[in-house]
């Protein structure tokens, strides 16, 4: 059977039903005005808001709290949290890329089936069944506490782009998986799926991060005080909220993978050592092409984001800030990669052709931005997130989030 794929049809019917049509750049108590100066800066405390279906889960809003810290945090955190008096409960989630290499139905017909040495790219995430139970609708925590090794609970979205759901059968490049239930993409915290047991000797890399229940609001502080205290030197902090950001995990500002797939298409691929994948060439040839856009003349990317990019080059043109782009020093759209190229770690969505990088030699990861906030603006206002607010400023980067 051929690879199955999705294709940027799925978005009306996946983003629409599951998330809405409503993924804005918003931040609790961020102004849109961004200063005075024309330079824009980043905002401490920004955050990717989605309109959500979700259960509703019985705990007071901001009595569940998120901590990650790039790298992850350290082994301990969840102990050193349950310590505290003010935190009710703690539980460590550890998230990674797996890859599908087959799949077939309860009835064993085939399903997915890619192309030789290519993959799916699965992002899944290991929970411990008995804490984690607390931490979703009571509707489905049945699921949860049902899940034990060589098992895996999908998200509602991740079952319709599989057009499958309990008894599915996953073989995995960690192993061989079956769906014994599928649950909410909030329940799965925007997860593909959600595996027990150790994490997988052939993942490189494991996003460790900490979900807690605390007794107020006000033991944000003296939490982030403490995993403060046990992180690296360097190493930055964020702390969320629940009713922040609709999925509380590992890099909460950006769309999770899985509804990238949903709106712009599922590929097969091959990791390679250099950090960049080799991806289906029917996926690209269907889905990648050079066009021309105002100000950077002709680029490459994913078919479905010219038009909402054209008309954002266009609104910088009218409004005489073509000056602020810099088309010698763009730094690309289509790349496929892992981010920052590291192998094993998340796939870019710059596989997907999603995102582009202006003013890239002015505006390193890790540096202070420099890019105009009146094209900021223009870009938020036509779906795009702008790395600059991240935990780690990337200033370079606008990456699709919503359809206008």
């Amino acid at each position: 059977m051929r690879f199955r794929r999705v294709s940027a049809n799925v978005a009306a019917g996946v983003i629409g039903v599951v998330i809405g049509a409503v993924v804005v750049l918003a931040a609790e108590g961020v102004t849109r005005d961004l200063g005075r100066s024309p330079t824009a800066t980043p905002s401490p405390e920004p955050s990717v808001t989605f309109e959500v279906k979700e259960p509703k889960i019985d705990a007071p809003k901001r009595t569940i709290l998120l901590a990650w810290a790039p790298g992850g945090l350290p082994v301990g955190t969840e102990e050193a949290l349950e310590a505290m008096p003010e935190v009710v409960s703690a539980t460590t989630i550890r998230a990674g890329l797996d890859w599908i290499e087959s799949s077939t139905t309860s009835d064993g017909a085939d399903l997915d089936d890619p192309p030789k040495g290519l993959a799916i790219p699965f992002e899944v995430a290991i929970v411990d069944p008995n804490e984690y139970a607390d931490y979703v609708a009571p509707s489905e925590r049945e699921a949860i506490l049902g899940l034990e090794a060589g098992g895996a609970v999908l998200a509602q979205t991740e079952s319709e782009l599989r057009q499958a759901g309990s008894g599915l059968r996953l073989k995995l490049r960690s192993g061989r998986v079956t769906v014994k239930d599928v649950i909410s993409d909030a329940g799965t915290q925007g997860y593909e799926a959600l595996l027990a047991g150790e994490v997988p000797e052939t993942w490189e890399r494991t996003d460790r991060f900490v979900l807690m229940r605390v007794r107020s609001q006000k033991a944000q502080r003296g939490v982030g005080t403490l995993i403060r205290s046990l992180l690296a030197p360097g190493q930055v902090l964020r702390i969320r909220a629940q009713g922040e950001t609709p999925f509380l995990r590992y890099g909460d500002a950006v769309l999770p993978q899985l509804f990238v797939k949903g709106a712009f298409g599922e590929f097969a691929a091959a990791p390679n050592s250099n950090g960049s994948i080799t991806i289906q060439e029917s996926w690209k040839n269907k889905h990648i092409t050079a066009m021309e856009v105002p100000i950077l003349g002709e680029i490459t990317c994913h078919r479905g984001l010219f038009p909402q990019l054209i008309q954002a080059l266009h609104q910088v043109e009218d409004a005489g800030l073509s000056f602020t782009v810099d088309p010698h020093d763009f730094g690309g759209c289509f790349s496929a990669r892992f981010i920052d190229s590291n192998p094993g770690g998340r796939l870019s969505h710059h596989s997907w052709g999603i995102a582009v990088d202006f003013n890239a030699a002015q505006n390193r990861p890790g540096t202070k931005p420099d890019i105009d906030h009146r094209l900021v603006r223009i870009m938020e206002d036509n779906g795009f997130t702008w790395g600059g607010r991240w935990l780690v400023p990337d200033g370079m980067h606008f990456e699709w989030v919503r359809f206008p």
